[in-house]
């Protein structure tokens, strides 16, 4: 593939291969602890909001944020606000359920700048060292006054394998970058989903609580002795 040099003689030959070895790793790394992240997170917000659901209607809120709290995963901590604030105003615990859905986006987009960025630069990179790489068998033909189509097409090959470095690491980066903006948009809106099924389930609670406060003050009434 490289011709008579090998693969340490093409990275002493042209520093931009190094540059783009450190892109490959740095994409690697991010990928991988993206992964990680998203494996280690994951959580099936249906089941998890039937659970939180069950706590709630059987009125212990001390339950559902203990459940809450022992989930590792974004609609958990979101939750886990949303019942620590339970007592709030509509409109506080919106703020803050809200507040909470952010800083899991935050979290969740963590690093993805990262790999979208090797993505744009990695073949502006591999053009680059073609370029210098063509300067270069250019000005060592001049400078020898010899050569010809086999030296020029050896430097020219040489210059070319930064462009297809380039582009390897750039399809991978866009791969794995469209991935994760896609499940953070499928998060995201579960999350959504999930403050929605909260508001209908905390106004339904409050609803039964109020009726059981009336019907409690209404016996309490019938059982008071008449004269007392």
């Amino acid at each position: 593939m490289f011709g008579d040099m090998s693969l340490i003689q093409v990275f002493k030959s042209s520093p931009t291969m190094i540059v783009l070895l450190i892109c490959s790793i740095v994409t690697l790394a991010f990928t991988v602890e993206r992964l990680m992240y998203f494996q280690s997170s994951g959580v099936d917000v249906r089941r998890f909001m039937n659970e939180l659901a069950s706590h709630i209607k059987a009125g212990n809120p001390r339950a559902a944020l203990d459940y809450c709290q022992r989930q590792n995963s974004p609609v958990a901590r979101v939750m886990a606000q949303a019942v620590m604030n339970m007592n709030r105003s509509h409109d506080e615990l919106g703020q803050r359920v809200d507040t909470a859905i952010e800083l899991e986006q935050v979290e969740m987009e963590r690093n993805i700048g990262v790999l979208g960025t090797m993505a744009n630069i990695a073949p502006l990179l591999g053009l680059f060292g073609t370029v210098v790489g063509i300067i270069r068998a250019f000005a060592d033909i001049a400078r020898t006054g010899s050569g010809g189509g086999a030296v020029v097409a050896m430097g020219v090959s040489e210059a070319l394998l930064t462009t297809a470095a380039g582009i390897i690491v750039a399809v991978i980066a866009t791969v794995f970058f469209n991935m994760f903006v896609r499940r953070i948009r499928t998060r995201t809106a579960q999350l959504e989903d999930a403050r929605e099924t909260w508001f209908s389930l905390i106004s339904q609670f409050q609803r039964r609580r109020q009726t059981e406060s009336r019907r409690s003050s209404v016996e309490s009434k019938q059982q008071t002795p008449v004269g007392v």
